[in-house]
C-alpha cells in the first residue's frame, strides 16, 4: 500500500458490494459464494472513510432511514412470502412473522427467503450508532475493536437485532477513518496479493456469515480475509472508473435500499420456471443452484428494468422512504 493524495470512491465501493451481494444471492457454488463472502467488510470501511462529526440526534436521523425500510419493505416482502399456503410452509405464519419483527433473520428457515438480506440494514443502523458512541473514548474503542474479534473466535447463537452482527463491523470504521487520514492507496500488487489471498483464505477456511454469526474454522483467519476483501473492493471501484463502466455501479448504488430490499423477491420470481423444469418443488434451492449462471444475469435484467420503468415515487414508497415520496425526489 502506498500513499498519495487520492480519494476512495465510496460511491463504486457499495454499488460493487451490492453487486456482489445479487451475484452471490443467484446459487453461486459454495467456492464461489465463500470468496465473497467476505467481501462485506468493504461497505463499513466506506462508511468509516467518510465519516463526519454529528450529533446523535443527527445521527439518527440521518440513518433511520435504514430501519424504516427494513420495517416497511420487510413487511411487503413477507406478506408476500406468506400468500403461499401454510400447508407448503415449514413453521408457523406468526413464526415468520416474530423472526422478522426482532431481526432474527439468521434462523434462516423460519423466515420469508424475500427477507433474507434485510438483515444488513439493521446491522448497518446500529453499527453507525455503537460507532458513534465508542469513538468518542479510545478505551471504549479499543474494548469494542477486542470484543468484535472474541465475537469471531467464541462460538455463540445470534442476538435479536444483528447487535452482534454490529459490533463486528467496529475494526473496519475505525480502518476506514486510518485509510483517510493517512490518504492510503491499493496498488495492483496489492490488489493481485488480496485476491489471491481470499482466494487461499477462502478455500480454506470455508464461507462466513455475519448474520449467522459464522467466520468459518477460525475467526481470526476470517478477519484477515475480510480486510482482504475490503482492499479488493477498493482497486475494483478504481478500475471500474478507469474502465468507463461506472454508471452501472452508480446506478445501483444511487438505488441501494430499492435493490438490497428487492433483488430477492425478483430471483424468487424467476426461479419458479426453472424449479418447475427440475421438477423438485420440495426444494426450490436445487433449481436455484443449478441455473445460476442464467438466473444471475436475468435478476440483473429485472432490477435495472425496475430502476427504469417504475416511477421514482412507487419505488420511494416501497423502501418506506415517505419523505422523498412526497417530495417527488429523483435519483440519478
Amino acid at each position: 500500500m502506498g500513499e498519495k493524495e487520492s480519494k476512495i470512491n465510496v460511491l463504486l465501493m457499495e454499488g460493487i458490494t451490492i453487486f456482489f451481494v445479487i451475484f452471490v444471492h443467484s446459487g453461486t457454488p459454495n467456492q464461489v459464494y465463500a470468496f465473497f463472502s467476505y467481501g462485506l467488510s468493504a461497505m463499513c470501511f466506506a462508511r468509516g472513510y467518510q465519516w463526519r462529526d454529528r450529533t446523535f440526534k443527527e445521527l439518527v436521523k440521518s440513518r433511520f432511514q435504514l430501519v424504516k425500510t427494513y420495517y416497511f419493505a420487510g413487511l411487503v416482502n413477507t406478506l408476500l412470502f406468506l400468500t403461499i399456503p401454510s400447508r407448503f410452509l415449514p413453521v408457523s405464519k406468526g413464526t415468520y412473522f416474530l423472526n422478522f419483527i426482532t431481526g432474527r433473520l439468521d434462523r434462516l428457515d423460519q423466515i420469508p427467503i424475500t427477507v433474507v438480506q434485510f438483515w444488513f440494514l439493521l446491522m448497518l443502523f446500529f453499527a453507525e450508532i455503537f460507532y458513534w458512541i465508542f469513538e468518542k473514548n479510545r478505551f471504549l474503542l479499543s474494548a469494542a475493536f477486542v470484543l468484535s474479534l472474541l465475537l469471531r473466535l467464541i462460538p455463540h447463537a445470534p442476538v435479536p437485532l444483528k447487535l452482534d452482527a454490529a459490533l463486528c463491523t467496529i475494526p473496519f470504521f475505525v480502518m476506514g477513518r486510518i485509510w483517510k487520514e493517512n490518504k492510503y492507496t491499493v496498488k495492483r500488487t496489492d490488489f493481485l496479493l488480496s485476491v489471491a489471498g481470499l482466494i487461499l483464505i477462502s478455500q480454506t477456511n470455508g464461507d462466513i456469515s455475519w448474520n449467522n454469526q459464522w467466520f468459518g474454522k477460525n475467526g481470526l483467519i476470517a478477519f484477515l480475509g475480510e480486510i482482504l476483501g475490503a482492499l479488493i473492493v477498493i482497486y475494483l471501484a478504481e478500475i471500474v472508473k478507469m474502465l468507463k463502466i461506472d454508471k452501472f455501479f452508480y446506478k445501483i448504488a444511487f438505488n441501494s435500499l430499492f435493490v438490497i430490499s428487492y433483488h430477492m423477491l425478483l430471483e424468487s420470481i424467476i426461479s419458479i420456471p426453472f424449479i418447475f423444469l427440475v421438477g423438485n418443488i420440495s426444494d426450490p434451492m436445487f433449481a436455484i443452484h443449478k441455473f445460476w449462471y442464467v438466473i444471475f444475469p436475468l435478476v440483473l435484467i429485472f432490477v435495472f428494468a425496475c430502476l427504469k420503468f417504475i416511477p421514482q415515487r412507487i419505488r420511494n414508497f416501497l423502501i418506506g422512504d415517505f419523505k422523498r415520496m412526497r417530495k417527488g425526489v429523483k435519483s440519478p
